[in-house]
């Protein structure tokens, strides 16, 4: 149960929000951290957005089937 509750915390929700509300912050995450914005950075910024859009990516896909 404890994943549960971190894949929320990784999309900025809380426990029990409508499957809506998971898609919206889901794609607000991905706009941000899609790493595709991040081809001129430094290597450790793109290794970060790489990183962090897969923690969206595995809490998204939980969510959205639980």
């Amino acid at each position: 149960m404890a994943n549960v509750y971190r894949y929320y915390e990784i999309l900025g929700l809380r426990p029990g929000v409508s499957a809506d509300e998971i898609k919206q912050a889901y794609r607000r995450l991905v706009k941000e951290w899609h790493p595709d914005r991040f081809v001129t950075a430094p290597p450790e910024e793109q290794a970060a957005a790489e990183s962090r859009i897969k923690e969206i990516n595995e809490a998204y896909e939980y969510l959205k089937v639980n």
